[in-house]
């Protein structure tokens, strides 16, 4: 595990607060799960076995969001929301963090 739940919770936060924006609120990061294999379901790593922190995310009408982080990186490699619709999300080059059109 290269890093900690209180490292991804904060990541966490950040990736929320740039995708968001005005309608973030610091407690709609719930917790943390660890992965040591998880398979992972979406993106550009999609069907890769690897290490991942599964973030709730409180959502709309108290439904459950999923941010997924790779434990090697450090970076998001997909959100779920309660639909289980899966959208890519993409840093653009200041930094911050975007959601991208859904995925299957």
């Amino acid at each position: 595990m290269k890093y900690t739940e209180e490292q991804i919770l904060a990541k966490a936060k950040k990736v929320m607060k740039d995708v968001k924006g005005k309608f973030y609120s610091e407690d709609c990061v719930e917790g943390a799960l660890y992965q040591k294999a998880d398979k992972i379901i979406s993106g550009k790593n999609k069907n890769k076995i690897m290490p991942t922190w599964n973030v709730s995310i409180k959502a709309i009408f108290n439904n459950i969001d999923i941010l997924t982080i790779s434990d090697e990186t450090g970076e998001p490699l997909f959100y779920m929301n309660f639909n289980t619709l899966f959208f890519d999300i993409e840093k653009d080059e200041r930094g911050y963090f975007r959601v991208g059109l859904p995925r299957d």
